[in-house]
Parts: structure tokens; sequence; C-alpha cells
């Protein structure tokens, strides 16, 4: 009967200490898991994925510009950049566009643009002061 015991014993004991330490392991990449499982991951959750975009285009709403319009910002911005080189000498200007009509006045340091849309008639003031006026005279 004790070899019995012994044999039971040994039979409950024994497994237990085959046991091995459980250790976690992450799955994802992205937290520390195996690099190599990173492409399969993706691929399971666009398999899964079945939302559309509304209206069925990757490109957000985003139209890029014509060649034409680049131009025509290039073009106005250089007119804008000539008009403020001729106010800081003192002389007044203006730049009328399809969309917008430009003022620029100094008067005394104080910078006046006045910007009118021309669809709205709606008119914007921008001042700033402390413009310093430069002469076109030889010294």
């Amino acid at each position: 009967m004790r070899i019995a015991c012994t044999v039971a014993l040994l039979a409950f004991i024994t497994p237990a200490s085959w046991a091995g330490n459980m250790v976690f392991q992450f799955v994802n990449p992205n937290f520390g898991g195996n690099p190599n499982n990173g492409a399969f991951l993706l691929n399971e959750a666009q398999a899964q994925n079945s939302y559309k975009a509304p209206g069925g285009s990757d490109d957000f709403g985003y139209n890029a510009p014509s060649a034409l319009d680049n131009f025509t910002s290039a073009i106005q911005s250089q007119l804008l950049s000539g008009l403020l080189g001729n106010v800081a000498t003192g002389k007044p200007g203006r730049l009328v566009t399809n969309d917008f009509i430009v003022d620029i006045q100094n008067s005394n340091g104080l910078l006046t643009l006045n910007v009118t849309d021309r669809s709205t008639g709606k008119t914007s003031t921008i001042q700033v002061s402390g413009v310093q006026q430069t002469s076109t005279s030889d010294q």
C-alpha cells in the first residue's frame, strides 16, 4: 500500500514540475511582436474591411490646379509684390483681377490695403502701421 501511495503521489506531483513559465508575447509588431506578422495582419484587416468611401475615389476631394491656374496665381503674386514695392516709395497702387480689387496706399507710415470681392461687393480693410518709406532718388 505504501508503494501505491508513493506512485500515486509521484503521478500527481511530477506533471506540475514539468510545467514552464507562461510568457505573454505580442502578435502585433506595433506593440513589440514579430515584425514578420505585419504584412499578414494588414492583409487580414483589409480583407475584413467592408467600408467603401462615398464617391468611390481615394483623392480626398482634391483637384490639382491646372497649369493655367498656376501661371495665373504666379502672375498675380508678382503683380502684388510689385505693388507693395511701389507703395514703399510712397506711390499708391491698384490691382484688378476677376475675383478681387486690391487698392494699396501708404500715408505717413500707415499701409492701408482695401480688398473688394467683386462677386459680393464686400470690402475688407487691412491697416499696418510702422511702414517706412524709402526714397528712390540717388544720394
